[in-house]
């Protein structure tokens, strides 16, 4: 995922936060008790939210050595993430007309998961040898321990709900990460984008991976339950190196009656 691209799903992720949070206050002082829908439009509702999902990588290095002072490299590596949540309950808050309700009105930001990573890598380095005339660069460099690859469990890995707009202008929920922890592995190399600690929110063609759900829908009282699925990949080559990512993810909600404002 490229910085642009962590850029604009870090915009959609927060878009109304501050808006929403004013909004509720005053709502919560002036709404009758159990109000799902005000005067204005505004509507509250509690989900019971069930998140899981996989990610799986590759990439591949090709590159043949110029000359006696080049290297070949021809390594590859592997990444599989697969998470899921505990059920999980959310106040989320929607102004008709808009494409971004706010699902998170509580004090969590996020919802916590359990990942399992798994990792591999293999490298395939030829140096220069080491007789080849290279100066200080050339031959004799100790290749140190080997990659320290395997399976690490993360625990929370936090996850985040957000609309985007899709290009026909459908509804789309979208879901990206929240990791901020450590790095599982010292010397087993992941990929320069598209895998852990971020989720691919875009694909090659920049658009969304995600479902379409109309927001209308999720927030009508008649309707109780939905499970929105997403799939999608993304490809990338830079020079001698590329790298291909497929995701797929569910989150389902469960519609749960409102409590009492401030109860």
């Amino acid at each position: 995922m490229t910085a642009r691209e962590i850029k604009r799903s870090d915009k959609l992720i927060a878009l109304g936060l501050a808006l929403c949070a004013t909004v509720m206050a005053v709502l919560a002082l002036a709404a009758p008790a159990n109000a799902e829908t005000y005067s204005n439009g505004y509507q509250l509702a509690r989900f019971k939210v069930e998140v899981k999902g996989w990610q799986k990588s590759v990439q591949q290095h090709h590159h043949q050595a110029e000359n006696e002072c080049d290297v070949d490299d021809f390594s590859s590596g592997s990444e599989s993430v697969v998470f899921k949540s505990k059920p999980f309950v959310i106040m989320a808050s929607y102004f008709p007309g808009q494409h971004n309700p706010e699902f998170f009105a509580g004090k969590r930001l996020g919802i916590p998961t359990t990942a399992k990573i798994k990792r591999s890598f293999t490298p395939r380095i030829s140096f220069p040898y080491p007789d080849a005339q290279c100066g200080e660069n050339g031959g004799g460099v100790d290749p140190g321990p080997g990659p320290d690859c395997g399976t690490r469990t993360i625990k929370p890995f936090d996850v985040k709900l957000g609309w985007g707009v899709g290009k026909r202008d459908e509804d789309t929920l979208v879901l990206n990460t929240d990791y901020s922890g450590e790095e599982p592995y010292e010397r087993c190399p992941g990929l320069a984008e598209g895998g852990f600690p971020f989720l691919i929110v875009f694909n090659a063609k920049n658009d969304y991976i995600g479902a379409q759900i109309s927001q209308k829908e999720l927030f009508d009282p008649k309707f109780q339950k939905w499970i929105s699925i997403a799939n999608g990949s993304r490809k990338e080559r830079s020079g001698d190196y590329w790298y291909k990512t497929t995701l797929h993810w569910e989150v389902s909600f469960t519609r749960l009656k409102n409590k009492v404002p401030g109860a």
